[in-house]
């Protein structure tokens, strides 16, 4: 019998499935734990018992350490796995079990605490022989001090901040014009991921590979590495796309690369699952940047070029056995990828999407690990990563080639999402030739974020909202769309891709098919061989758009339609318009009322009543999902009314601001 008989998971959605999954082979009990906004969550129906911990903020239930202990003492756990995010990497965590005699699956308090601090594991890395790179590191450091410090080290430079991780509380700083705001942005974020607002400086280091290798050690004193997984492929410092092995590391780098990752192991005692990460330059060099503490979101693609579960050697380490495995057995098969699907809209800069889920069907030949279902509801108080989706093939391009096919035949409907920018990042030539840094996504953004016409779709949606949504005479059914002389036309009204469409349908005298004026300036469309079927999910129409045949999904809403066409990851979001006013609609009127366009927390506000405003200039800044984001004046005005305070609770579609027209 394992040492561990009942673990209490302290996270939530994907990755707490995925540690009850590890678990159950080895014949442990599970208890899940939830917020009031995760009840019906994935998690919580699938383990073997289930505590509600708190409201929705993540403050008041998923960081609650003297709840989760309380939990755990309270249904019999002997052991907590904290996953990723949230308390995974708080030494407080760790203290807190040794007091209650809980096993905490992970490394030892003052390890996390060590590593934690970016100035001190930069230290303790450093005596143990690892490149770093030049900073500044002083905790009670002024604005002034470090300006002066960023001079000395020379622009660009990398803010960083000191209790950060998962690319939080991060700016690249090209100038000292630029350091002031960059400075109060990253230390806002810092404080409302970590409640931590102390930051870092380091030289940066531009479009370098960020490389990470990936170790195990247990109470033993043995420790063995499972090689690199490449995470160059990040937005906003964050990682997107990840891979094993990198197609910029070789055999001899690696062992270099791997020694220097167990030199730290050694170092700070480790025991468990971490990750040491590397910058790595053109030249072959390599610089460490920091380790975490914990299990990686993208564990995935170690695991299916090895053959190694990593969460049930953490649980298998952590119940005190040795680890049976030695560096020479690890051996790597074919190459693994890795796409984070969040729920995003690249269109509007990557804004966090809130919504139903109305459809989700996963590609049944890529491992996609995931919490969502049919009916649920995408949250604003959480982080937007909705499923990991990981091919494993026995190359690299295959590998890239699954994937983007594995994107495309990914089902997601109700919310705006990125799965066709990872599809698009996958297909890409730069991408596939390996030859990049973590520049690639904004040196090649207008490839990646070209918005699609989305022609049929639109065609598609306007037939079918001819037929279904607009007002019809109440004549006998048999007598429906006649008309003495033609046709009956149906004008609509429709709002796609932030774009007023006025359309004509008219149904073919022969009944065809139909004609459909305005959606283009060029001759009018034509649409045949309808064929509406209900399913279990919406309706499946199938039918020709200008010669051209198609097979799509349409799911409504309200006054919401969405149209996927299959293959195409990206789903259009319609609103019909028809019976709205044209003022109301915002046909290019002046709209006075600045609404929240997600649910959220306001952490600032940048005006004041009699204040006169440019477009595009910032108006109020409101967190959510982890991420700061700027709300802005869309035409030049003067702020009449402000609305909200900082730290107030917002809801979707919430007034902040009311704007008037200058005169």
């Amino acid at each position: 019998m394992p040492k561990i008989r009942k673990l209490l998971v302290a996270n939530r959605n994907e990755i707490a499935r995925r540690i009850l999954r590890a678990a159950r082979p080895l014949g442990i009990a599970t208890v899940a734990v939830y917020s009031e906004a995760d009840s019906k969550a994935m998690h919580v129906q699938e383990a073997d018992e289930a505590y509600c911990i708190g409201p929705a903020p993540s403050l008041d239930s998923y960081l609650r350490i003297d709840k989760l202990i309380e939990v755990a003492k309270a249904c019999g756990a002997d052991a907590i796995h904290p996953g990723y995010g949230f308390v995974s990497e708080n030494p407080l965590l760790a203290t807190a079990c040794a007091e209650a005699g809980i096993t905490l699956v992970g490394p030892t308090a003052q390890a996390i605490a060590d590593m934690a601090d970016k100035a001190r594991a930069k230290q303790i890395a450093q005596a143990a022989g690892l490149p770093c790179i030049p900073g500044f590191s002083d905790p009670a450091a002024s604005v002034e001090e470090l300006m002066q410090a960023a001079e000395r080290i020379g622009y660009p430079v990398m803010i960083k901040a000191l209790a950060g991780g998962g690319g939080r509380g991060m700016r690249l700083v090209l100038n000292a014009g630029e350091f002031a705001s960059q400075l109060h942005s990253a230390q806002l974020e810092a404080k409302n991921a970590f409640n931590d607002d102390r930051v870092m400086l380091e030289k940066a280091i531009l479009n370098p590979r960020h490389i990470e290798i990936q170790v195990l050690a247990d109470t033993h004193g043995h420790a063995v590495h499972l090689g690199e997984r490449d995470c160059s492929v990040q937005r906003r410092h964050q990682k997107i796309v990840e891979e094993a092995p990198s197609p910029a590391v070789n055999g001899e780098l690696r062992a270099r690369m791997g020694e220097a990752a167990l030199k730290l192991v050694k170092a700070t005692q480790y025991v468990g699952a971490g990750t040491v990460e590397f910058l790595l330059d053109a030249t072959g060099a390599f610089y460490f940047i920091e380790m975490n503490t914990r299990l990686q979101v993208e564990h995935g693609v170690t695991e299916a070029i090895t053959g190694l579960d990593i969460v049930q050697w953490q649980l298998r380490i952590a119940a005190g056995e040795p680890l049976t495995i030695d560096q020479s057995d690890v051996a790597f098969t074919g190459h693994a990828i890795q796409g984070r699907l969040c729920a995003e809209d690249p269109a509007r800069d990557f804004m966090p999407q809130t919504g139903p889920v109305l459809a989700w069907q996963p590609n049944e030949y890529a491992r996609t690990d995931h919490a969502v279902v049919v009916g649920g509801e995408v949250s604003p108080w959480y982080d937007s990563l909705l499923a990991k989706v990981i091919v494993h093939a026995p190359n690299r391009l295959e590998a890239c080639e699954r994937l983007a096919d594995a994107l495309n035949r990914t089902v997601l409907v109700g919310f705006e999402h990125n799965a066709l920018y990872l599809q698009r990042i996958c297909s890409h030539p730069v991408f596939q030739s390996g030859e990049f840094g973590t520049g690639f996504l904004a040196d090649n953004a207008d490839t990646l974020l070209s918005p699609q016409g989305l022609l049929a779709e639109k065609a598609v949606a306007a037939v079918y909202l001819a037929q279904h949504n607009s007002v019809k005479p109440n004549w006998p059914a048999s007598m429906t769309g006649f008309s003495s002389t033609r046709a009956l036309v149906r004008p609509l009204r429709l709002e796609a891709q932030g774009k007023a469409m006025h359309v004509r349908v008219a149904p073919q005298v022969d009944g065809a098919g139909f004609e459909l004026l305005g959606l283009t300036e060029a001759e009018p469309l034509h649409v045949h061989d309808w064929l509406a079927i209900a399913n279990t999910q919406g309706v499946e129409v199938q039918c020709s758009v200008q010669g051209h045949f198609g097979r799509f999904l349409l799911l409504q809403h309200g006054q919401t339609l969405w149209v996927k066409q299959h293959l195409n990851p990206q789903a259009l979001c319609v609103q019909d318009k028809t019976l709205v006013s044209t003022a109301s609609a915002g046909d290019g009127v002046f709209q006075p009322l600045v609404k929240s366009p997600m649910n959220g927390k306001i952490t600032q506000v940048l005006v004041e009543p009699g204040q006169m405003v440019e477009a595009g200039q910032v108006l109020v800044c409101l967190e959510a999902m982890k991420m700061e984001h700027r709300i802005a004046a869309k035409a030049p005005a003067v702020v009449e009314q402000v609305l909200v305070q900082v730290g107030a609770q917002m809801g979707l579609n919430q007034t902040l601001v009311q704007l008037k027209p200058l005169q």
